[in-house]
């Protein structure tokens, strides 16, 4: 976008509404100039002229310099609206215009000196006045050219009519001169359009960003509370629920009676644990986005936490003949961090990697040492594996909703009925890690297979405890 464009895209008493702050904001600076020149001029013309008249000319013009500039205080004390932009603009014109006259009322002073020093003086005041206009004047073309023709214009006649006579080179010199001042203050008013302009749009722009994101922030803040709360709300009812029908299967207060009672309350149950472990993990992740997880620091054995993961999956792995390799360096420290958790993780891994595999196919869980005193853990498997594009979406709460097709394979291969899968079983594993300091990397390859590896830093390693027994301990505890 270039900056005529971006000047379209914003008013233009926008645009006017700063040119004219601007002009007034250069007040003071012509201010010094005009005293400046006022006191040089006057100076040079004591022997010559009248002292009465340089007086009452210098007064003038020095007291309209001031009333300028007291104006322009007043139209900097306090903001302007973008429609009093013009009404100003008229009356900086006005003031510059009067500006103009009494500068060019000065040719008249200037008459008493001798030709050569007239015309030293005349090219000099020409050479400042132009540069007056060029440096204070080119944010309004209309004040610019109320200061420019009635100071310059004397001049220029003066100067073609010199000695009298008319000179046509000279007269040549001063259109040209005129052409060129117009010309550069013409560009130099586009110039500066353009940039606020774009300045303008710029801000504006920032503004709508500023608002969008409140928007978005206020939407996910809505999301998570909302997430938090029908969490609750379900929870409560899907527990009694499984409670129930959990009674039910297990026969706890006797026979159901009717064997078809049986299946109903197999499918309860179910369709019960599903519901609630969705909930779950909703529950964690809203409370992991709105800052509010807490983690409880215990001390963890991995050796015992992979056991755990791995005998929780095996009995469905099995079903589809699907082998699962476990490899745990001897030894190895404890971890220091919420030990449900990092089950949770592991489980959530486990369960991904034979949910995805064919039958026959294998899963691999990996636990040890890393060089710099770290733990990692790595679960790979042998299933479809996931596109290099699909990779950040299923890393994404929610996302694999929007894309049910993707869950055919675990509807299909495992019996669930069809149940919903909401896709956070990868991004809370992801979440619970980083909560943790880890690391967490997943590479996948359709076809081929999916490793996802943990990485839990240094200060998450404690010693394993001195307990009494050593080695015959861990055996019973196996």
């Amino acid at each position: 976008m270039d900056f005529a464009e971006s000047r379209t895209q914003v008013s233009a008493a926008e645009i006017d509404a700063v040119l004219i702050s601007g002009l007034y904001r250069r007040t003071k600076p012509l201010l010094i100039a005009n005293l400046g020149a006022l006191s040089l001029l006057s100076l040079s013309l004591l022997n010559s002229a009248g002292t009465l008249h340089i007086l009452l000319w210098a007064c003038t013009l020095a007291g309209w310099t001031m009333l300028r500039f007291v104006l322009a205080k007043t139209y900097l004390r306090r903001p302007r609206d973008n429609s009093e932009a013009r009404l100003w603009t008229y009356a900086f014109a006005l003031g510059s215009g009067v500006a103009g006259l009494l500068w060019g009322s000065s040719l008249f002073l200037i008459e008493s000196l001798e030709p050569e020093n007239a015309r030293l003086v005349t090219a000099f005041l020409m050479a400042a006045l132009s540069a007056a206009a060029i440096a204070g004047y080119t944010n309004s073309m209309l004040a610019f050219a109320a200061f420019v023709l009635p100071s310059l214009l004397p001049f220029g006649i003066r100067l073609t009519w010199l000695d009298g006579s008319f000179h046509a080179l000279i007269a040549a010199f001063v259109v040209f001169w005129a052409w060129l001042l117009w010309s550069m203050a013409r560009h130099l008013n586009d110039g500066f359009k353009d940039s606020i302009g774009l300045v303008l749009h710029n801000q504006n722009l920032a503004k709508r960003l500023s608002r969008a994101k409140d928007v978005a922030e206020a939407a996910s803040l809505a999301k998570t509370r909302f997430l938090a709360n029908m969490s609750h709300e379900l929870r409560t009812p899907l527990n009694a629920i499984v409670g129930y029908s959990e009674m039910m299967t297990n026969r706890i207060l006797g026979p159901v009676g009717n064997p078809t009672y049986e299946s109903y309350s197999r499918n309860i149950l179910d369709s019960g644990q599903h519901l609630l472990g969705m909930i779950e993990k909703v529950l964690d992740v809203s409370s992991i986005e709105a800052g509010k997880f807490n983690l409880s620091e215990d001390l963890i054995d991995v050796e015992e936490l992979v056991d755990s993961a791995v005998r929780h999956v095996r009995t469905g792995a099995a079903e589809d003949q699907i082998k699962i390799h476990v490899e745990v360096e001897r030894d190895l420290p404890y971890l220091r961090g919420d030990a449900i958790k990092m089950r949770q993780v592991l489980l959530n891994l486990l369960s991904n990697a034979v949910k995805f595999t064919p039958p026959k196919g294998h899963v691999m869980i990996v636990a040890d040492r890393l060089t710099d005193g770290g733990i990692a853990l790595a679960i790979a498997d042998t299933g479809i594996g996931i596109a290099q594009e699909d990779l950040a979406r299923v890393l994404t709460p929610f996302r694999q909703l929007e894309d049910q097709d993707h869950l055919k394979r675990s509807s299909a291969q495992n019996g669930q009925g069809g149940h919903t899968n909401a896709g956070l079983g990868l991004p809370l594993a992801k979440l619970l890690t980083e909560l943790h300091g880890g690391g967490f990397l997943l590479e996948s390859r359709p076809n081929i297979g999916t490793t996802v590896t943990v990485t839990l830093p240094p200060e998450r390693v404690a010693p394993r405890p001195k307990l009494p027994g050593g080695d015959r301990w861990r055996k019973a505890a196996e």
